[in-house]
């Protein structure tokens, strides 16, 4: 009777002790407070995809989360005020990020690339779209009076995606 009584006492002892670290435990990352859950509570969310969400993008804030049917997304604001949308599977594991932003954000080398081509025309918008165990491919969107384009940028290489005719 008294194993029984010395070790119930002891299981309350740990696991309170267990507790009070829980408690005192520093948080993940400072941008843990700029993390907004307003479509899925945060303890439905991956902690495999959560981790890797908070070391990738550690300037996001407004992050709003959704389960699919693949897994999760997570659309936020990124560095620059760039609109940003991450996918992770139902394991948790990295998809694709797609960031969308305007010209003055664009890496200079892309930028110089596409208007040495392109001068007369306007960079109206940009798609940086990251894969896992991909180079970034940039999505550059286009505008002259009379044309719209879609060009894409990967690795030095350039080619056209969309082109349309604009109506008067």
């Amino acid at each position: 009777m008294k194993n029984v009584i010395v070790t119930s006492i002891s299981i309350v002892l740990f696991s309170a002790a267990v507790t009070a670290q829980q408690v005192n435990r520093q948080p993940l990352t400072d941008n843990l407070q700029s993390l907004h859950m307003s479509t899925l509570p945060i303890n439905k969310v991956h902690v495999k995809a959560m981790r890797d969400f908070l070391k990738r993008d550690n300037n996001a804030v407004n992050a709003d989360w959704n389960v699919v049917e693949s897994g999760y997304v997570v659309k936020y604001t990124g560095k620059n005020k760039s609109k940003c949308r991450t996918v992770y599977n139902c394991r948790g594991e990295f998809v694709y990020t797609i960031r969308q932003y305007y010209e003055n954000v664009m890496p200079r080398d892309v930028r110089g690339m596409v208007k040495s081509e392109y001068y007369d025309y306007t960079i109206t918008l940009v798609d940086e779209i990251e894969e896992r165990m991909k180079p970034v491919v940039y999505v550059v969107h286009l505008e002259d009076s009379t044309t719209i384009k879609n060009v894409r940028v990967c690795e030095r290489d350039m080619e056209v995606l969309e082109e349309y005719k604009k109506t008067k």
